[in-house]
């Protein structure tokens, strides 16, 4: 299976009016296969850790994330259907730093939501990811603000 990120992972009404229409499902996934998101977190972790040239030694003491619970994300341990905290994948891309658009795509792999401009707490992450703060100067910043750490 290749790593299919750049794919769209919302069907559009055309795709919806085929879907409701079809009577085959298995059928339907077959020929739309190419165009499902089916990327993992774990596959996510790795192109990022090749894009920026890290290890995971680099990443996880950034990150605020225990060790042991780091390694189960970046190593898949959960399975294929995990779904690791919200909070945890963001921490996770503090320590590389990511992008926000690509803490959004692994927040998106994780099954979670993105990141929310018009969420009082969303909006504390997003600036500090965008001014690249560390884990502790994230959770500083949203002390400051009233909101919860991230943990």
């Amino acid at each position: 299976m290749g790593i299919k990120d750049e794919k769209p992972t919302v069907l559009m009404d055309s795709e919806m009016t085929k879907l409701r229409n079809e009577n085959d499902l298995d059928k339907f996934l077959e020929e739309n296969d190419d165009n499902m998101f089916t990327l993992r977190v774990r596959d996510f972790l790795m192109k990022m850790m090749v894009q920026y040239d890290m290890d995971k030694k680099d990443i996880i003491p950034r990150s605020g994330l225990a060790t042991s619970y780091a390694h189960n994300i970046f190593n898949g341990d959960k399975g294929d259907k995990a779904k690791y905290g919200r909070d945890k994948l963001i921490m996770l891309a503090i320590g590389f730093p990511l992008t926000l658009e690509e803490t959004n795509k692994l927040l998106k792999y994780g099954g979670h939501s993105p990141l929310y401009s018009k969420n009082r707490r969303d909006a504390i992450i997003m600036f500090a990811i965008g001014k690249q703060y560390s884990y502790i100067k994230t959770n500083e910043c949203l002390d400051e603000h009233g909101e919860e750490p991230l943990v």
